[in-house]
């Protein structure tokens, strides 16, 4: 489904990180939602960056709280962190590595 959204450039950076094998899955999410391929585009490149902080940070274990509570503040300003948290909540309805976001922790 990535396929969609991106080059075959851009597909490696996007299958690397944490959420990588979960991907596909989550443009399959924006693309059934009938999100226009620009904004499906600034979702999955948002993802895709938590993933590689989440990699960085965590490994291969489940993505907790704790990482996203890292992440958040790498942002100066409220915008981008407010679209990051956006689309950690999309990623989350896909991805059952993603533990814990916000209110919403399945401990």
């Amino acid at each position: 489904m990535l396929e969609f959204y991106f080059s075959y450039r851009g597909l490696k950076r996007l299958h690397n990180g944490a959420l990588g094998a979960e991907m596909d899955r989550i443009a399959g999410h924006f693309f059934s939602l009938g999100y226009e391929q620009a904004s499906a585009k600034l979702y999955l490149s948002r993802i895709a960056r938590f993933s590689h902080f989440a990699a960085a940070h965590c490994g291969s274990r489940p993505i907790g709280q704790a990482i996203v509570d890292r992440y958040l503040p790498t942002f100066i300003t409220d915008s981008p962190r407010i679209a990051a948290v956006s689309a950690l909540q999309h990623a989350r309805r896909v991805a059952p590595m993603i533990h814990c976001l916000g209110a919403q922790c399945s401990r």
